[in-house]
């Protein structure tokens, strides 16, 4: 199920379920903000729709262990898991055993990024050399040389837009490019919440610093305790294996 929801005045989503808790865990969804998911005939404030109280900052979010929905005030937070009453002496003893609990933030190491930066570059380099191709054959076919030139030059910055457009569309819409989905990897905020469409283009831009620095920004997320790049620390972001 997927969530629509109003920020700043403006829709934003789809969410699914998981980044929809992930949101009002963090406090950016309250009670009394406006959502809708398909099935609601219109949009409602989230307290009413939850059965959360209407005071601002209370919710309802679903037990880690046990599934059920509770208000936050009955329950208690472990890192981005909320557990009941009920399940925490046995979550406590996952904890305790070491296991890997639900909602617990897994990031990625250089490697399996690395493999998803190489996937998204073959990527776009199989639709640069299509356009490429396309464009030199209606250049040649035209037999003149300034039809050549203009065609190098739309080819140049069609590959920058398209660059623009790839991470930041994928990466504001789904969380991950399709390298990234490949590699079971995803942006996200600290919390676990989605990463904006803004701050998926301001993290394209901070990327292009990562690489101009000798690939140095990139090498970072090898040595760094979350695994961040550079560009993870300019746009705030973490880069997590989807559980």
């Amino acid at each position: 199920m997927e969530w629509h929801y109003t920020e700043n005045g403006q829709q934003a989503g789809p969410v699914s379920e998981a980044d929809f808790n992930g949101l009002v865990q963090s406090g950016r969804i309250s009670a009394q903000t406006l959502v809708w998911k398909a099935g609601m005939e219109n949009w409602k404030p989230y307290g009413e729709v939850q059965g959360a109280p209407s005071v601002v900052g209370e919710a309802v979010m679903k037990c880690a262990e046990c599934g059920k929905e509770f208000s936050t005030n009955d329950m208690i937070q472990y890192q981005n898991s909320w557990i009941c009453a009920a399940c925490k002496p046995v979550f406590f003893q996952k904890v305790k055993e070491g296991a890997l609990i639900p909602g617990t933030l897994v990031y990625a190491g250089f490697w399996i990024r690395f493999g998803a930066k190489f996937l998204d570059g073959l990527i776009q380099q199989v639709v640069g050399f299509v356009i490429g191709l396309v464009g030199g054959s209606i250049a040649g076919a035209s037999g003149k040389d300034e039809m050549g030139i203009l065609a190098t030059i739309l080819i140049y910055f069609f590959s920058i837009g398209f660059g623009i457009a790839y991470n930041t569309w994928f990466i504001g819409k789904f969380g991950a490019t399709p390298g990234k989905m490949a590699c079971k990897l995803k942006v996200v905020r600290p919390d676990g919440s989605p990463v904006s469409y803004m701050r998926a283009l301001g993290r394209h831009f901070a990327e292009m610093l990562s690489g101009l620095i000798l690939l140095m920004g990139y090498i970072m997320a090898a040595f760094d305790e979350e695994k961040r790049a550079l560009h993870d620390r300019i746009c705030d972001t973490r880069v997590v294996i989807k559980q």
